[in-house]
């Protein structure tokens, strides 16, 4: 790796270029720097020159908008009314604060000490800008850009609301909540603006729901943890919900074991889970399925033959091909494994099962989703693993958090990358090291291009390989 831009112009004009961590906007335009008694700072360009100051003292966090237009800070404070600021990319302007709390978020009655165990509830952008929403007691606040106003000025109710997620391809949230007196837990999949109710799914003996929506937003996948009647045995199972299909039909996978991870495929149709007997196991099995399942079926063949008035089709008999539907299937399961987390490729297929942690092994399992082939290699104390934006490289990476003091694994501290396949490319290491992150890239085909261009990707195949004949026979 070259190093592009270390801060030389801003350290020779002696002036601070970070104080805290650095975050890159979605597609990769900016790169923010978090100064934290004057707010953030963004730069971009060839030369990363300053594009931008966002007065923002005490600033602790930010979250860009998907679509870069909306750069919202949070400086942690439960007493300040602005904690959170939302601001416009290009001019620059405040369009509102929010305190850290919405109003009546935390119960009445509460001790100091209690109260400072509640998070607060995090500010969630829909997929394209449109909605900047917050959960609330009972509710869901939507705020409209970009004059951030309460949409249709009123809030969604939620009653009981635990927990809501924005599609991250259309203008859909979806929420669960736990149950209450005689109504069930449910999950709900609301449409805006007109607050339709797309799909509800009822449930009963819940403990917990974890919701994860697949990257294009084709799927979304909800771990339920439930108890029995007598409330001390938990078990999990899945409910997939299929947002393309009429209906938004749900698939139910009912697990044995305790799901410790679960992660979508995020260009296809596939999913992987860390189960085990035991949440506290060493040895786990690494289960995949398919949300589609590929069949035979026959077809009416025809034959074109030429006629007076043109070209006619004639039926030849039948021939049998391969077609998908819709329909949940297993595909295979990896047993005695160590690790604990789940990192897919960008571009699917390729995955690195890893033992992340303090007490873990370090250890990177780099799997061929369709190859069925297997490299383990390992990274002693690795607590991060970061997917270049193209899918054929890897960071795993021992940081330290900023501010902590002494880090007793200072000694390890560094990044290694490795080929999608396991292969070791490049090493360093650091006497301190708190973050690393690529720079987002925007692709430069829309999604639709992308699908016509794989779907026609064996007729251009048959072309290469005429015209590589072709020129063999002309040497």
């Amino acid at each position: 790796p070259e190093l592009d831009y270390g801060g030389e112009r801003e350290k020779k004009a002696g002036v601070a270029w970070c104080e805290s961590y650095v975050h890159w906007s979605p597609r990769g335009s900016y790169l923010a720097t978090l100064i934290p008694a004057k707010g953030v700072v963004l730069w971009g360009g060839k030369n990363y020159d300053k594009l931008g100051r966002f007065p923002a003292p005490g600033v602790e966090f930010i979250l860009f908008s998907p679509q870069e237009n909306y750069l919202l800070t949070n400086n942690g404070k439960r007493d300040d009314p602005n904690a959170i600021k939302v601001f416009s990319i290009q001019t620059g302007k405040l369009l509102r604060a929010f305190p850290l709390f919405p109003p009546k978020f935390i119960p009445d009655g509460m001790s100091r000490e209690e109260q400072l165990q509640i998070p607060p509830p995090a500010f969630q952008w829909s997929h394209d800008d449109k909605y900047l929403a917050r959960m609330g007691k009972d509710l869901i606040s939507i705020y409209e850009s970009p004059g951030m106003k309460l949409l249709d000025k009123r809030s969604l109710v939620a009653d009981g609301i635990h927990e809501f997620q924005f599609s991250p391809s259309a203008n859909i949230l979806a929420y669960w909540a736990p149950e209450h007196g005689n109504a069930p837990a449910h999950i709900d999949l609301i449409q805006l603006p007109s607050r339709k109710k797309l799909r509800q799914k009822n449930l009963v003996n819940v403990t917990k729901c974890s919701m994860v929506w697949h990257a294009q937003g084709r799927y979304l996948g909800v771990k339920v943890t439930r108890h029995t009647k007598s409330k001390k045995t938990l078990y999990n199972n899945l409910e997939l919900f299929r947002l393309d299909e009429p209906g938004i039909p749900v698939d139910m996978l009912e697990v044995k074991d305790a799901v410790m991870a679960f992660a979508w495929e995020p260009r296809g149709s596939r999913f992987a889970m860390i189960h085990a007997e035991n949440p506290t196991s060493t040895k786990v099995s690494v289960t995949f399925h398919d949300m589609m399942k590929t069949v035979e079926a026959e077809t009416k063949a025809t034959k074109k033959k030429k006629a007076a008035k043109g070209a006619i089709s004639k039926k030849i008999g039948t021939v049998t091909e391969p077609i998908e539907i819709a329909e949940l299937n297993k595909v295979l399961t990896l047993e005695g494994k160590q690790c604990n987390c789940i990192f897919w490729s960008p571009l699917g297929t390729h995955i690195v099962l890893a033992s992340l942690g303090d007490a873990a092994t370090g250890q990177l399992e780099f799997y061929d989703l369709e190859a069925k082939t297997l490299t383990v290699k390992e990274h002693y104390r690795a607590n991060r693993v970061e997917w270049d934006p193209s899918g054929r490289t890897v960071a795993t990476c021992v940081t330290q958090p900023i501010g902590g003091g002494h880090f007793k694994f200072s000694m390890d501290n560094g990044y290694v990358l490795w080929s999608f396949q396991g292969k070791q490319l490049h090493s360093e290491s650091y006497e301190t090291f708190y973050q690393m992150g690529w720079r987002p890239r925007e692709s430069l085909l829309s999604e639709e291009e992308r699908e016509r261009v794989v779907g026609d990707i064996k007729k251009y195949e048959r072309r290469f390989d005429r015209e590589d004949r072709e020129r063999k026979r002309a040497e």
